[in-house]
């Protein structure tokens, strides 16, 4: 069996990590394998150091995200949120309904250069966001006791948060054209 992310940082396999315990046993890790300390040691000892500074920096950078380390822990349990083709993870209607809803009607206020409609759409986006985000840490706050029941609804959780990420970024571009534009000039 491979080893994962959380034996490669020797922490615990769980959602719920102290992130500065995680950096720190980092940091700890990184001293101990920098390439620096194998200079001159023989090419085969400098490649393993090498090898093992990338695989602990991997390791962190999905770690430290929760919403990365949420992905990473069910697709350690079977699920992957990232196969879009999976009946596994399916959005379900009601999901895409409402993002199709807010496409659109980010659409219209894009087309009105109405700011402040896509300002208000995104903060809608961004609750949303953050409610699914509540429903991750509570379904792994499950899982971690013993629940495996919960997975199912963090995988949809974690899907819908896919779909906001999307929708943001349309409304980050959008400010960005906007603000590239040059202001309207009154009459002269």
């Amino acid at each position: 069996m491979s080893k994962t992310f959380f034996d490669v940082l020797g922490v615990p396999r769980a959602f719920h990590l102290d992130a500065p315990a995680l950096e720190a046993q980092l940091r700890a890790l990184s001293k101990q394998f920098h390439p620096d300390r194998f200079a001159k040691a023989a090419p085969h000892e400098r490649m393993v150091a090498l090898q093992r500074t990338t695989e602990l920096n991997d390791a962190y950078r999905v770690l430290k995200d929760p919403v990365k380390r949420a992905e990473y822990l069910l697709k350690l349990e079977g699920i992957d949120v990232a196969d879009e083709r999976s009946a596994q993870v399916k959005a379900p209607p009601s999901l895409l309904a409402e993002v199709l809803e807010l496409n659109e009607s980010l659409a219209d206020a894009r087309l009105a250069h109405d700011r402040g409609q896509v300002e208000a759409l995104a903060a809608e986006v961004r609750a949303r966001r953050e409610r699914a985000m509540r429903a991750v840490d509570e379904g792994f706050g499950a899982f971690e006791k013993g629940d495996r029941s919960t997975l199912g609804s963090v995988a949809e959780a974690l899907v819908a948060m896919r779909y906001h990420a999307r929708f943001l970024e349309q409304v980050e571009a959008f400010e960005e054209l906007e603000a590239e534009e040059p202001s309207p000039v009154g009459d002269r």
